[in-house]
């Protein structure tokens, strides 16, 4: 059989992540209204994700691939229609179950070109998959900046179950897990590897409680803080420029899609000054560039100058693809071949777990002590991260200096 056109196959899934991370960061925490309970929604969403990314990754090797996207894609769409026809009323609940839906998406993405393209062009497929995906990323907040609503959604998740349609009778075989080859994990690939369900299943704490391999245990200790500092602000974003920077909602969608576009082209940047420096020299640039992106916003909300405080998102922004490419080159570059799936998706579980616990925890402290609190917790964790790296050994793999 014909293989299906590329980009025309990524398209239900682009649509499923723009709704998700585009539409869903606005119009979600909007829905809740208040602080604490948009913190709670995003933590949940977030949860869903991880619970239903090892699901649907054990399911794939029962269940065909087709009926199992298909069957995820409905779900989504059946969940949002709950939130959206009773208001919010069940939000924290329905947002659980419908990131644990949209999981099916994000682990059958990389899956899904393994098992319609030849492994030759496995590399080449799964990192314009990232970047489609991050397209629809793109897309969807470009929507929110026209209309806010949560139901501006609905649409969208209905279009990604027609496009697939086409596909249902192609993809007729099981997904076996095992064919999956390691030349997906290199760093490009990190979004893919972020969501699928077969790197959760296979995580092993030994990898992180391993002290003989004490460079990855202090840079997953890092990672852990590092992930914290963010959580917070993407967990309450709308409310947060509306209420500190006075920008509106459709603003604060613009402000986003164009950040989020920008940084894509900076992984590009990120990858060049791992190759001539180091990976851990990367991680470091962003890391820096994250506590100073803090301050930036508390200078806009100590200050009439707005603006610093949107650079300062903006920034952090950028500095996720400099820590994010220095922190997957690292873990590849500190373990055998034969781990790093497994210390990959460890390092990637706690991006989950961390924003489960900073968006529940940064909801109620700025119920409690208002939105400069979310800032002073991620200069703290950031200078954490960088107070850090005076332990990290020598390490002939990274070529450092401590």
């Amino acid at each position: 059989m014909k293989k299906p056109n590329f980009y025309y196959l990524s398209l239900p899934f682009s649509i499923v992540n723009g709704v998700v991370w585009g539409i869903g960061i606005v119009a979600l925490p909007l829905l809740a209204g208040s602080t604490s309970r948009a913190g709670l929604t995003f933590a949940m969403i977030n949860l869903g994700i991880a619970v239903g990314a090892v699901l649907w990754g054990h399911l794939t090797t029962r269940f065909q691939l087709n009926r199992l996207i298909f069957t995820g894609t409905v779900l989504s769409f059946l969940t949002w229609l709950i939130i959206v026809l009773l208001n919010g009323k069940f939000l924290v609940p329905a947002a659980f179950f419908f990131g644990a839906s949209a999981a099916s998406v994000f682990t059958y993405a990389s899956v899904m070109v393994t098992h319609t393209y030849p492994e030759e062009l496995w590399d080449k497929y799964i990192a314009r998959m990232q970047a489609f995906m991050t397209f629809g990323t793109v897309t969807g907040l470009l929507i929110t900046s026209i209309y806010s609503k949560a139901v501006v959604a609905l649409p969208f998740l209905a279009i990604a179950i027609l496009v697939y349609l086409p596909f249902y009778k192609h993809h007729n075989a099981k997904a076996a897990h095992y064919h999956l080859h390691f030349k997906i994990l290199r760093p490009r690939q990190h979004f893919a590897e972020l969501f699928n369900g077969y790197f959760h299943g296979h995580i092993r704490w030994k990898h992180f409680l391993n002290f003989k391999n004490k460079d990855l245990l202090l840079l997953n200790i890092r990672w852990i803080f590092v992930l914290l500092a963010p959580a917070p602000v993407y967990a309450m974003y709308p409310l947060l420029m509306k209420k500190a920077f006075h920008l509106s909602t459709s603003e604060a969608s613009l402000v986003y899609a164009v950040s989020t576009a920008i940084g894509v082209f900076l992984f590009i940047t990120a990858g060049n000054i791992a190759k001539k420096k180091s990976a851990f020299f990367t991680m470091n640039l962003g890391i820096l560039s994250y506590a100073l992106s803090f301050v930036l916003m508390l200078i806009g909300m100590w200050t009439p100058y707005y603006v610093v405080g949107i650079a300062g998102f903006m920034l952090m922004i950028f500095s996720w693809a400099f820590i994010s490419t220095g922190m997957n080159i690292s873990v590849v570059e500190l373990t055998d071949e034969q781990k790093r799936g497994e210390a990959l998706g460890l390092a990637n579980a706690f991006q989950s777990i961390d924003n489960v616990i900073g968006g529940a925890i940064g909801g109620y402290l700025v119920a409690a002590m208002g939105y400069p609190v979310i800032m002073y917790f991620g200069i703290f964790f950031s200078g954490i991260a960088i107070g850090l790296t005076i332990f990290q050994r020598k390490s002939k793999k990274l070529n450092l200096r401590s």
